[in-house]
């Protein structure tokens, strides 16, 4: 008999943009197989993007979002207090796996708990198999959703819904006729960033074969766009037109839509990314220093192209042929 719970509490430390596009998959599947709880997301450490740009997102999804609540982040401290939440769970699910910050939220009122920390030892509920060193986090998650409800599990398919809006800019920035290939050259971790001579390298290569690059330049990366233009002539840059800017459409929203536009994109393990996974487009995905098993972005179609295969952590050691091989191959 399917299990039925009034409300479901999830606990994280809070969300980066890239962190909560990945997150994403998990919230999907939540509520579609518990379609009439109400879903609390609490972000204890930090603000959640699901509170700013992405809430348009996840309004359907998710019921209620705490972030005005500092829970779990001195947990030395508050595991002496009682809990600032006085609210009843039938469900509370504990996404990270720091001892102290788990014992802190299991104070919280509740019926059924669930967590992986210190080997799920303070879990009401397990799973048969308590290692988790080569699933993905997207997997570990899902795990959570097996547990409190019969250990089943239906996956949500469907594309995400964009306001019409989106949609519609999209069709005039990026129109029907071309082969477009998505470039997104930046990352906010540095250290995680394929050369942009190498890029613009990639880029030319698909010029050459009748292909169109659209560049993918966040507010960081801005300074790069006439370094680009100058090489790469042919490539566009749909955010940064007069079109896009006078719209007052922005942010990862419009990047989603744009993306859906998209024939092929390559990404660094960066936000762009998980954008690009969420609009279902094709992807090519740079790995470098942090694991690909454990990171993949939720693509349809995804290639990880790891530089660990080439000897070491240095995006630099990526070849141009194998990117340029893998986009032949997607398309």
């Amino acid at each position: 008999m399917k299990k039925k719970y009034k409300n479901i509490l999830v606990y994280s430390g809070g969300e980066a943009i890239g962190d909560a596009l990945y997150k994403l998959n998990f919230i999907q599947n939540l509520r579609y197989n518990f379609p009439n709880s109400k879903i609390i997301w609490l972000a204890g450490q930090g603000k959640t993007e699901y509170s700013y740009t992405l809430k348009p997102l996840i309004y359907k999804l998710i019921d209620e979002v705490i972030d005005n609540i500092r829970l779990g982040a001195n947990p030395v401290r508050e595991i002496i207090k009682s809990s600032p939440i006085k609210e009843e769970y039938d469900v509370i699910i504990d996404t990270q796996t720091v001892l102290l910050t788990t014992l802190v939220l299991k104070k919280i009122k509740h019926k059924v708990f669930i967590s992986a920390s210190a080997k799920w030892m303070f879990s009401d509920l397990k799973p048969n198999d308590f290692s988790i060193k080569r699933s993905s986090l997207n997997d570990r998650l899902n795990t959570f959703i097996k547990l409190i409800n019969n250990n089943e599990i239906k996956y949500y398919k469907n594309d995400i819904k964009l306001e019409e809006k989106y949609a519609k800019l999209s069709n005039t920035l990026l129109p029907k006729g071309k082969t477009y290939i998505g470039i997104a050259p930046g990352a906010g971790d540095k250290t995680k960033i394929w050369p942009l001579k190498k890029f613009i390298k990639l880029a030319q290569i698909q010029v050459d074969k009748h292909r169109t690059p659209v560049f993918f330049l966040g507010p960081d990366e801005k300074n790069l766009l006439e370094i680009i233009k100058k090489d790469v002539p042919q490539a566009i840059f749909p955010e940064w037109t007069d079109h896009a800017t006078k719209s007052g459409l922005k942010g990862p929203i419009l990047v989603i839509a744009l993306a859906k536009k998209i024939d092929v994109a390559i990404a660094n393990d960066s936000g762009t990314g998980h954008m690009f996974a969420a609009a279902k487009t094709k992807l090519i995905s740079l790995f470098s220093k942090h694991n690909s098993i454990k990171y993949a972005p939720n693509a349809k179609e995804l290639v990880i192209i790891d530089s660990k295969n080439w000897g070491g952590v240095d995006p630099n050691l990526i070849p141009i042929e194998e990117v340029d091989k893998s986009i032949n191959k997607l398309l």
